[in-house]
């Protein structure tokens, strides 16, 4: 799926803002104190939880330049991430902390807890970079536009949505959780011991945010127009409905399945002016889609009110307007 670049980008505006600004130089600085041991008990166990903070910070950072280096997002193809070598340097970061706390006095604890906010956090971002620069994504999303179009298998296209959105909708809270870990972050005890600036961090995290709630957007308004009940389901039961000439059960479910494609349009509408230029075509689509669904909706809706009051001319000038419209939905990707 194409994705604007995030992270090492600002999402919507595209102007160059490197997620940590610098870090490669902070690693190799922080991943390394001497091990050298003279003095008392005191001063030892006081240099060994040093070091410990030290490779703590250390190793927070490469976890934080995996998700700077993630490139290649306008081409879905070309997107390789990783989770498990920054997750690696989480779990490190996580055991070196340890050893921080039971090293160092109580007067540090605050350095330690701001590391551990700072491992939350990454932790956050990376699991939902997983999530998003999953390329099983684009594939499902080009599977269901398909069904949508031939009118193929829309149960199994609308088992995909609801697996893809409670995903994508995981992944968000997930976002957020992170996001406000960031905003509580110490920012100056986080700068001294890492060399990062919280503000990085909210304009890396604020990029990918942009991202996570646009699929969000786009998935929640898939569920929307195949939803088995009001969607997609309601249109399918309203022409049963009128192939049995039972016109008024028809109407209702046709303004039902009009009411929901017009709300999903309605979003799609909405979330296009702020999804990453990479999103823009699948908004574009499904915006098409749900209009020509909802024309289609509701020209069948009038028909089908035709038909009850005996208007049987005016009924099947309304059904080809429907038809035309439904035709009209396989044209939304030409």
């Amino acid at each position: 799926m194409n994705r604007r670049q995030y992270l090492a980008r600002t999402g919507a505006a595209g102007t160059s803002v490197g997620l940590l600004t610098g870090l490669a130089g902070c690693i190799d600085d922080l991943s390394g104190s001497s091990d050298t041991n003279d003095g008392t008990d005191d001063e030892a166990g006081s240099r060994a939880g040093e070091r410990a903070l030290d490779r703590a910070a250390g190793d927070l950072n490469k976890a934080a330049q995996a998700l700077n280096e993630v490139g290649g997002l306008e081409d879905p193809d070309a997107v390789e991430f990783d989770p498990e070598a920054p997750r690696s340097h989480l779990a490190d970061a996580r055991e070196h902390l340890e050893t921080a706390a039971t090293e160092l006095p109580e007067d540090r604890q605050g350095d330690i807890d701001t590391l551990r906010s700072y491992a939350d956090a990454l932790e956050g971002l990376v699991d939902v970079t997983a999530t998003v620069t999953d390329g099983g994504i684009a594939d499902d999303i080009d599977a269901v536009t398909a069904a949508i179009e031939s009118e193929g298998d829309l149960e199994s296209a609308s088992e995909t949505v609801d697996d893809r959105y409670a995903e994508i909708s995981d992944a968000h809270e997930r976002w957020e959780e992170a996001n406000a870990t960031i905003g509580d972050l110490d920012a100056d005890t986080l700068e001294e011991l890492t060399g990062v600036s919280v503000a990085e961090l909210e304009a890396g995290a604020a990029a990918l945010g942009t991202v996570v709630a646009s699929l969000e957007t786009l998935a929640g308004a898939y569920a929307g127009t195949l939803d088995l009940e009001d969607g997609y389901g309601a249109l399918e039961r309203g022409r049963k409905h009128s192939e049995k000439r039972e016109y008024d059960a028809a109407q209702t479910e046709f303004e039902t399945a009009e009411s929901t494609f017009s709300n999903s349009q309605a979003e799609l509408d909405t979330g296009m002016a702020d999804a990453p230029e990479g999103l823009a075509g699948y908004f574009e689509t499904a915006e098409c889609q749900n209009r020509h669904l909802a024309s289609a909706a509701e020209s069948f809706a009038a028909a089908a009110a035709d038909a009850s009051d005996g208007n049987l001319s005016a009924a099947a000038a309304h059904r080809d307007e429907a038809e035309a419209a439904l035709d009209r939905v396989g044209d939304c990707t030409a």
